[in-house]
């Protein structure tokens, strides 16, 4: 039946999930059950260039005929772009029998709550199993009935999560309530953040939990029933641990390695023991400035493997002896010369069968030619046409069933069952159904030289037009990313196609100090806050739109949350002439006054922060140098502000400064607190209203819709 539904020809990924619809809806009606799956189907006919998408008949004739130019997308409703995504974080039971998954509950529109329903049944059969609301992320248990799942144990925003247990066969099977359900903190102390759970297939009752329970500073290392939720510490944090490991393959499930890092020179050791009753041994350094991390123990049980940028520019994967800590002299597994390791797949025999890294786009190597087979099907028979565009996310125990997820740029992900051995695909669903009666634009990737010369990897977004309107310059969204030590990446990203829609275009910088294109890119942003390299990329890059007809000179807005805050403050304080406005959320003002009211468990931290930054602690006129704060009466452009009032990074008086001495210079600034958030928006109808005036700010102060 399937089989033949895919052989119809339609645009790719829409008509791909709306006929899952539809097979869903047949089974809601009719009672029976319909087994989904893809064994052939044709390729899907894929979407035409930017500037001229194909469209639905319904969809064209929704463009807005009163407006200046003819976009092609009909208006996208705030609520359905940054509604509760139906399907979150989908994740397999290890023995493969249900599928869990994060999201809201209809009959009052509330979130987040963790769903479970039988893999084969269809989603009208899932069940809430956890009265609470609040899940951040969740993760199967190895007797594959405990979900374990981390929920904010303080007021909202506060980042104080626990980790809880409930047994979700007790509602699937057992026949117990949901307000019946018995659930349980794992670690069950007042102002204590946990993380870094760990869980081994070999002791499917326990899990291994880091908290900060004995010292706010430091984590020490928990064990837990999972069943009858007895605690007792298993690893006491040294007073420098920053991160401790132990593999889901170890047969005894010790906590066997740890990652330290030395206050004096800000490098980081690797620690190893051969068992709990041993002592700890020092591995292998990394200066300051290098990345890397353990991976796993080969099974010869004398070497391992680790990532490291020792001696290179990115990220390698790396042989090691255990017992010398010399490099093997087959040392070198791969590396890139563009870009660092991200991701690596250990599998069930402690192998490395495959790893990724990430340019401007994922890029996948292969060490098993028969799971290379298996990608090259999931894309074959998928939705999409690239490997980046597959993402396999969860696996049964004996990895003969997975959870694969297809990721194109321009539509929101769908997930699909993969069974190994019969070459078969099961649809799922669409994470965000509702988003699939439009269209949306397709991300550019393009290389901007700063006027040093150092190349920055972009990603510009662009409406969709009338062909005779897409050369002309248009108002842009320079979207900043947060850290400032992470990055953007190529992918569909909803926050985008809110700009595009309106009729902006959008533009991200990987500027230098982003993570992910080696130690040099990264290190170059070292002291370059504010008035420097990281912030003159940004310039740089704007100004090459203005340049090439992409920008309108007068219409520029700079936007972003945390760092990005921080960068549009910087951009409307440093470079006044070149934005009309900016929306900074969560932006710090003053960099000292930051590091200052940092959460306590991150002060271990502080002296790579203050390399990183620069010491704004011992030198005031520096601070004052690359603080917006001290520069505001420069500011000319509109100017909107957002801020979490728990939010544990960015204090809310910092904020506050801000509009105060702006309100003093006689000028005005749009100013929201949300009293139940921290550092990011994340209730519902919070991003409503913070989008709605996004909205309507961008719209008054560059002219969009």
């Amino acid at each position: 039946m399937t089989n033949e539904l895919f052989k119809l020809t339609s645009i790719r990924v829409a008509f791909f999930l709306k006929v899952l619809l539809l097979v869903e809806n047949v089974i809601k009606l009719t009672g029976f059950h319909v087994s989904t799956s893809i064994a052939v189907h044709n390729n899907f006919i894929r979407k035409p260039p930017l500037c001229f998408p194909t469209l639905s008949q319904s969809q064209s004739q929704t463009q807005e005929s009163g407006s200046e130019e003819k976009l092609v997308s009909p208006l996208i409703p705030i609520e359905t772009l940054f509604g509760n995504l139906e399907y979150r974080d989908p994740s397999l039971s290890p023995d493969g029998k249900y599928l869990a998954y994060i999201g809201p509950k209809h009959s009052d529109g509330s979130c987040c709550y963790i769903y479970v329903r039988g893999v084969d049944d269809p989603s009208s059969s899932a069940k809430i199993v956890v009265p609470d609301n609040r899940i951040r992320n969740f993760f199967w248990a190895f007797d594959s009935r405990t979900i374990l799942y981390y929920v904010n144990s303080d007021k909202p925003g506060s980042e104080l999560y626990h980790l809880w247990a409930v047994d979700a066969l007790d509602v699937m099977e057992g026949g117990v309530l949901l307000e019946n359900v018995r659930v349980r903190d794992l670690i069950p102390w007042e102002h204590v953040k946990v993380q870094n759970a760990m869980v081994n297939q070999y002791f499917p009752d326990q899990v291994l939990i880091a908290a900060n329970a004995r010292d706010s500073t430091l984590f020490d290392v928990y064990r837990c029933n999972i069943t009858t939720g007895q605690i007792e510490l298993d690893t006491i944090n040294p007073g420098d641990v920053i991160s401790w490991g132990s593999s889901c393959h170890d047969k005894t499930f010790e906590v066997r390695h740890a990652l330290a890092l030395d206050q004096s020179d800000c490098s980081k050791v690797l620690r190893i023991r051969d068992s709990m009753n041993e002592s700890w041994r020092d591995l292998y350094v990394y200066p300051y400035g290098d990345k890397g991390r353990f991976v796993a123990f080969c099974n010869d049980g004398k070497n391992g493997w680790i990532t490291s940028s020792k001696g290179r520019d990115t990220v390698a994967l790396l042989k090691i002896n255990l017992a010398t800590g010399a490099l093997c002299s087959d040392a070198v597994a791969f590396d890139s010369d563009k870009a660092d390791i991200e991701e690596i797949v250990i599998n069930n025999d402690s192998k490395v069968v495959m790893l990724s890294y990430y340019y401007d786009k994922k890029n996948i190597h292969f060490f098993d030619t028969a799971l290379k087979s298996d990608y090259d099907f999931l894309v074959a028979k998928g939705p999409v046409e690239h490997l980046h565009e597959v993402n396999v996310i969860s696996k049964v125990r004996n990895e003969t069933i997975w959870l694969v997820s297809y990721e194109p740029s321009d539509a929101p992900n769908f997930y699909a069952i993969y069974h190994k051995q019969d070459k078969v695909i099961k649809p799922l669903f669409c994470s965000h159904p509702a988003l699939l009666d439009y269209a949306f634009a397709t991300m550019e990737i393009i290389t901007i030289y700063a006027r040093d010369h150092v190349p920055l990897v972009c990603y510009l977004t662009r409406p969709n037009v009338n062909p005779a309107q897409c050369s002309e310059p248009r108002p842009l969204v320079l979207l900043v990313h947060g850290g400032p030590w992470e990055r953007d990446r190529y992918g569909f990203n909803p926050l985008v196609q809110f700009f595009v829609n309106r009729g902006y275009a959008v533009l991200q910088v990987n500027f230098r100090g982003s993570s992910g294109f080696g130690k040099q890119f990264m290190n170059l942003g070292d002291g370059q806050w504010g008035v420097g390299g990281m912030q003159n990329d940004l310039t740089d890059a704007v100004k090459w739109c203005i340049d090439n007809g992409i920008a309108k000179a007068n219409a520029i807005c700079i936007y972003g949350a945390s760092y990005g805050g921080y960068a549009c403050l910087a951009g409307l304080a440093f470079t006044p002439d070149l934005y009309a406005c900016g929306v900074s959320i969560a932006g710090p003002s003053n960099v000292k006054l930051l590091l200052e009211s940092i959460p306590k468990h991150w002060s271990p931290l502080r002296q790579t922060l203050l390399r990183r930054i620069g010491n704004v602690d011992r030198d005031e006129d520096y601070n004052r140098r690359i603080s917006p704060f001290y520069h505001l009466q420069n500011i000319t452009g509109a100017l909107l502000m957002a801020q979490g009032a728990n939010d544990p990074r960015v204090n809310i008086n910092d904020t506050n400064k801000v509009v105060l001495e702006i309100n003093r210079m006689n000028r005005y600034v749009d100013y929201v607190v949300y009293p139940d958030e921290g550092h990011d928006i994340l209730k519902p109808l919070n991003r409503f209203d913070f989008y709605s005036r996004v909205e309507a700010f961008l719209a008054k102060n560059l002219g969009g819709r």
